[in-house]
């Protein structure tokens, strides 16, 4: 949730234009279809057409509705509640983030890696409805179960970590924030980017602008 967004942008024409063959050829719900209108989604609201985004990402939904079960419909979704975290559309990123916790949980189980991120996400979003007793137990669970199961170095769990520990210091707990940014982030200083994924990057990036780390501080 607190992540800035990773990845490359493809030009909007670009996408554009595949998307219109992959509709000739394929159909609107052909999951090739639904991945470029994604992509496209993505590339509108990077370059601040969040209204163009949105329309798309319904499109693309209403498209696949008769198909709970589409391999791309969870991309949609988390995109789109994305958006609406951006915008602090809170309760619409709650419905968003309740329905891909779930899918995530039928398709994968409960402690895999696609679930844990999801049930963060909705923890993070309930916190900011006030939900505060469901939402800490989300976030409880995820993080337990994201350390059991995925082990401290994933970068679910680094994510998770960095975001818990976040929501403590902005709500004064500042010592048992320092104690989860020492304790389950810390080792990001101490390695070199090209052996991080881009997850570890970007919580390690967020590191050294929060606390003016660049390398790992003598505790």
């Amino acid at each position: 949730m607190e992540l800035p967004a990773a990845g490359f942008e493809e030009p909007i024409p670009d996408l554009l234009n595949t998307l219109h063959r992959s509709t000739t050829q394929f159909g609107a719900a052909h999951p090739r279809t639904i991945a470029v209108a994604n992509r496209l989604a993505v590339a509108l609201w990077t370059a601040g057409d969040t209204v163009q985004a949105i329309s798309l990402l319904e499109e693309a939904l209403a498209a696949i509705s008769s198909c709970a079960e589409h391999p791309f419909r969870t991309d949609l979704l988390c995109t789109l509640g994305e958006i609406m975290v951006e915008q602090a559309r809170w309760e619409q990123a709650a419905l968003i983030y309740r329905e891909v916790l779930e899918t995530c949980v039928r398709r994968c189980g409960l402690n895999h890696a696609s679930s844990l991120a999801a049930k963060g996400d909705l923890a993070a979003v309930l916190f900011e409805l006030g939900q505060g007793g469901e939402a800490a137990e989300l976030e409880r669970e995820a993080c337990e179960s994201a350390g059991k199961h995925l082990g401290k170095a994933h970068p679910v769990t680094c994510v998770l970590a960095w975001n818990r520990a976040l929501r403590l210091e902005r709500n004064g707990d500042g010592s048992a924030a320092r104690a989860i940014v020492i304790d389950d982030l810390l080792w990001l200083l101490t390695e070199e980017d090209a052996h991080l994924q881009a997850d570890h990057r970007a919580v390690k990036a967020l590191l050294a602008q929060r606390y003016g780390w660049e390398t790992a501080p003598a505790c």
